[in-house]
């Protein structure tokens, strides 16, 4: 029984602690710079300078294996006071190999305060996060 419940344990710490590299689930990121390697802003932000050009990089999970199911990606950015005013409705490609998505966002194009980026996967919230703009 003991040997059983160590196991078991083992078994769950590697599938936990297991990092393959795989995108688990869909992600929205803001920052300055990206990784040319790998893609990734480098030191992702919650705050971000307003007038400083900013990059918003999306991430999608990996559906490998798996019948493409995932027919649209719709990114909405909506200030956190007003969420039915939406600033933004960027609709993007859904390829086989899409892994990501990534744009700019130019100084002083919004004002400053909290705003919302929502990912809809097929009319479905995927991801939601709030970032503030100084």
């Amino acid at each position: 029984m003991i040997l059983f419940i160590v196991l078991i344990s083992i078994g769950f710490f590697f599938f936990i602690l297991k990092d393959d590299g795989e995108i688990k689930r869909d992600n929205i990121e803001i920052g300055y710079k990206t990784n040319d390697e790998s893609q990734q802003i480098i030191d992702p932000q919650n705050k971000v300078d307003r007038n400083k050009e900013l990059i918003v990089s999306i991430h999608f999970k990996d559906n490998s294996g798996k019948e493409k199911q995932n027919k649209k990606f719709v990114l909405k950015l909506a200030n956190i006071k007003d969420k039915s005013n939406i600033l933004m409705e960027e609709t993007i490609p859904n390829d086989e190999g899409t892994s990501g998505y990534e744009f700019k966002i130019s100084p002083g194009k919004l004002s400053a305060g909290k705003y919302q980026f929502s990912l809809y996967r097929d009319n479905n919230l995927s991801v939601e996060k709030v970032f503030t703009f100084k």
